[in-house]
């Protein structure tokens, strides 16, 4: 649900933003708030680039020609909230959801029903023997 809604503001705040070359810019061809699936592709994969992405899309960029706006410069210094409570919001929210699941296997894993008994043992031996005559 926030990749979404991370989605469609980036889309109205720097969907103008001018693309440059794949070196030049983090804002490229395959990087951009274009459309609403660059965008959540884009923020599907912000990792380790995230502050780049971030200052490409500060205000004072070029706009596009071709996007119809009038203005000048694109772009906004909301970028620095926008980014920085994304990374803390979505990245850190996934951690603890993954650590969750975790916990919560260990925790089946640590019932009684799930331990192994000394009748696990005889029903193994028990199977073992239909397939290998010899084993006993």
């Amino acid at each position: 649900m926030l990749f979404f809604i991370y989605a469609i503001i980036g889309m109205q705040l720097f969907g103008n933003l001018a693309l440059g070359e794949e070196g030049e810019s983090a804002i490229n061809e395959h990087n951009n708030f274009r459309t609403f699936i660059m965008a959540l592709m884009l923020l599907s994969a912000t990792g380790e680039a995230w502050h780049d992405i971030m200052l490409a899309c500060l205000g004072g960029k070029e706009c596009d020609r071709d996007s119809g706006n009038t203005e000048p410069e694109c772009g906004s210094t909301f970028a620095y909230t926008y980014f920085v409570s994304f990374i803390f919001l979505c990245s850190f929210l996934m951690l603890n959801l993954f650590v969750a699941v975790i916990m919560d296997n260990f925790e089946y894993l640590t019932r009684d029903s799930s331990i192994l008994g000394p009748h696990h043992l005889d029903e193994y031996v028990r199977i073992w023997a239909e397939y290998d005559p010899a084993a006993w």
